[in-house]
């Protein structure tokens, strides 16, 4: 692939070296900046990481995940090269007027569908189940020694994006990635620890608050439920969990051909959207409210408000 020789030959070039991952962090964009940063490193390369938000605790099993800064002054320092992880377009980095700092070569690696150009290489399959499979494949095309903590960082993003292997995004490929990551000395089993069995307290009791707001609107066969700011209590750092781990709960247990979780943030709502109807995409709706992602699994930020309305969350927009 013509665009995988001109991101190992920009990372060979240049010699400061910034991995951007987007907000509300998950394991894949941790773990294709963690995989790719190792890489950097192991050429010698000075090599710094940015999420504009914290990176929750149960991240730092992953061999440097307690690196990240969400100092936005990173942008600005002496970094030549300037690679995205995961992100579909530049506001999902949650960092405003980010063109103000472009002054070095930016590469994005994604397997969204694209929404915007921001950058100078584009590397995006929408195809891939997550972009950590994109960054295997650039690896492995390389021939890029992949020891044990890149495996693991690598097959995290697979299994979170697939919902351990059993979603929509889930192919025949990616099972395939997973059993080699598995052979390198991926840690399955830690993995599942700390992204799957060890929920929260504070999640679960998150979780029961939206599941008694559940609401079923049988002529859309759609089950929507909402979070408040108030339930999060102050802990801004179980939006991530709260929100997408429940709708991929919900989709998964409850017969419902669209799923949606809605979630009161700062200045709007925010909303995951997820479906196993081979005939519904989800980005499509999603899309209405500003967002995207794809036809299995999709959000959103947008203005406006929760309301009630009969069999069903809504949101009000003025």
């Amino acid at each position: 692939m013509f665009l995988f020789n001109a991101l190992n030959e920009a990372i060979k070039e240049k010699n400061n070296i910034l991995f951007v991952c987007h907000k509300n962090p998950d394991p894949d964009t941790i773990g294709s900046a963690l995989a790719m940063g190792k890489y950097a490193k192991s050429l010698g390369k000075n090599t710094d990481y940015f999420c504009a938000d914290k990176i929750p605790d149960n991240f730092f099993f992953l061999k440097g995940a307690g690196d990240f800064s969400r100092d936005k002054k990173k942008f600005s320092d002496n970094h030549d090269l300037v690679v995205f992880l995961d992100c579909a377009e530049k506001i999902r980095c949650g960092v405003e007027n980010l063109e103000q700092f472009k002054k070095q070569t930016w590469i994005n690696i994604d397997h969204h569908i694209f929404k915007e150009r921001f950058v100078d290489i584009e590397i995006r399959n929408p195809d891939a189940s997550a972009t950590t499979e994109i960054i295997y494949e650039f690896l492995e095309q390389n021939k890029i020694f992949i020891d044990s903590e890149m495996a693991t960082a690598l097959l995290a993003g697979i299994l979170l994006d697939t919902r351990f292997l059993s979603n929509a995004a889930t192919t025949d490929k990616c099972v395939k990635i997973a059993g080699e990551l598995s052979a390198l000395g991926a840690d399955y089993r830690k993995i599942l620890q700390y992204f799957h069995l060890n929920k929260d307290k504070d999640v679960l009791r998150l979780w029961g608050v939206a599941l008694s707001r559940l609401k079923h609107n049988e002529e859309k066969d759609l089950v929507t439920t909402a979070i408040f700011r108030e339930d999060i209590a102050g802990n801004e750092f179980l939006l991530e969990e709260a929100i997408s781990g429940l709708s991929g709960f919900l989709n998964a247990t409850l017969r419902a051909k669209i799923i949606m979780v809605l979630q009161e943030v700062s200045g709007g709502v925010r909303g995951s959207l997820r479906t196993n109807d081979d005939n519904i995409n989800v980005a499509q709706i999603a899309e209405e409210y500003g967002g995207g992602g794809h036809a299995k699994a999709a959000g959103f930020t947008c203005e406006g408000e929760i309301v009630e309305e009969g069999n069903e969350w809504m949101i009000k927009r003025d």
